[in-house]
């Protein structure tokens, strides 16, 4: 439930601006085709590539969570999902990728193709095709076909982006904003955020093992390049970047690095309530980017031109809800193998002895809400997590982050363990959990 108690906001957005910004011309946006296009004059007249990818995804994402009941997706399937989708199979260019334009505003030169706009064009595709398996359509065979080609230009490029840097000595591992960026370090974490948060393509290998490792050192490079406290944004805003500084705490939440996490999402809480004298430096710093003065305290102030910051954005705000949502629990390989991990992202300061966590009746991609109470007993070494509510034949994973697991039950009875992630069969309600 949303704050303002509309909780069909989110059908509505949804289910009128995609529709609102789906072009239905005959003519052309630069070298791509108009009709099937999602976008405005933003996006059209700066070549945003990524947008169709995204409304695909969202489309997808959302009827999910919706469940079978609202038949959200089958209103907008025809003509919004089938040939928005048949737009990112014809509009690219010789090597299969999205032409170049100017994609997220952060990753740099207009005249250059990006990552960025083919995973968000692949993680679209991908919703599209499930979402048509769903509705038992007869384009399922049609769209996994241009999944599958757009995945394999999109990994190939990015295996010879990997390859050329080997060749010119580079030491560190990391994926460039695209093709055209060989060797180029800034600007680059966005889009291997965004394998990790928001597209989820890491799950379920959907572009092999050698790109997902890829991906991960990437995330690894970024972090000891461009990590003070907060991420900072060098390439084109020279300013610290919160809401980026909470996607790739995001990212890292789901790569396995939830120290990482909770570091970077710290910084992100003091930053926006920064303080000098006990006065408040600055209202709304949630917002794109963020002064370097002011992110830190006013003991950084570069020797060159820098970025003041600009207004509340609901961009930050909304990757901040997320993360917290999925610190407290995400869905994963919802496709192939459903789990839940239950509380991922919870460290041992959140919850001092005796004290809870709860969540209560969540929306959850498996279109059933999902509930549970964690209670942490310092003195005993135990945790207790009671499921209170959950999706029907989805299992769950809980990763103890208080120390080793030495035991582990579910309703009773006694688990294996292998390390310090409990694996629960779905339908338990009450997992007991020690550790040394």
């Amino acid at each position: 439930m949303l704050p303002g108690g509309d909780a069909a906001l989110a059908e509505h957005q949804l289910g009128t601006h995609y529709p609102g910004r789906f072009n239905r011309g005959t003519g052309r946006i630069g070298p791509c085709a108009e009709y099937g296009f999602y976008g405005g004059p933003h996006e059209r007249d700066d070549h945003e590539w990524d947008s169709n990818g995204q409304a695909l995804w969202a489309i997808g994402r959302y009827d999910r969570t919706a469940g079978s009941s609202a038949a959200f997706g089958a209103k907008l399937y025809t003509p919004y999902v089938i040939e928005g989708a048949r737009w990112l199979r014809d509009n690219r260019d010789g090597n299969g990728l999205l032409h170049s334009g100017w994609s997220a505003e952060h990753l740099g030169e207009r005249d250059k193709p990006h990552y960025w706009d083919d995973l968000w064009g692949l993680a679209g595709l991908y919703e599209a095709a499930r979402l048509a398996e769903r509705l038992g359509t007869p384009d399922v065979r049609e769209l996994w076909a241009a999944f599958d080609d757009f995945k394999q230009a999109t990994a190939a490029s990015i295996r010879w982006v990997l390859a050329e840097q080997r060749r010119r000595g580079e030491w560190e591992t990391y994926i460039p904003t695209g093709p055209g960026d060989v060797g180029r370090r800034d600007s680059t974490m966005i889009g291997a955020a965004a394998y990790f948060h928001p597209l989820r393509l890491h799950m379920g290998n959907k572009l092999g093992d050698d790109v997902d490792r890829a991906a991960r050192w990437t995330l690894d490079t970024m972090y000891g390049r461009f990590v003070t406290g907060g991420f900072r944004h060098e390439a084109a805003w020279n300013a610290y970047g919160p809401y980026l500084t909470t996607q790739l705490a995001h990212a890292y939440l789901l790569a396995g690095d939830p120290a990482r996490m909770d570091a970077l999402l710290g910084w992100a809480v003091a930053a926006s309530m920064a303080r000098v004298d006990d006065r408040a430096v600055a209202l709304g710093a949630w917002n794109e980017q963020h002064a370097f003065p002011v992110a830190s305290g006013f003991t950084e102030v570069p020797h060159r031109h820098w970025y003041m910051g600009d207004i509340p954005h609901g961009w930050a705000a909304a990757e901040y809800l997320l993360l917290l949502r999925d610190v407290l629990f995400f869905e994963a390989d919802e496709d192939r193998d459903p789990h839940l991990y239950i509380a991922p992202g919870v460290r041992p300061h959140w919850v001092p002895d005796g004290d809870a966590v709860t969540v209560e009746d969540a929306p959850t991609l498996f279109g059933a809400p999902f509930g549970y109470r964690l209670t942490h007993d310092a003195g005993a070494r135990t945790v207790t997590v009671d499921v209170t509510r959950a999706p029907e034949r989805v299992r769950y994973v809980y990763p103890c982050r208080f120390g080793s697991v030495r035991s582990a039950s579910a309703d009773g009875r006694e688990l294996p363990v292998s390390g310090d992630d409990v694996h629960v069969p779905a339908g338990t309600r009450r997992v007991e959990v020690s550790y040394a």
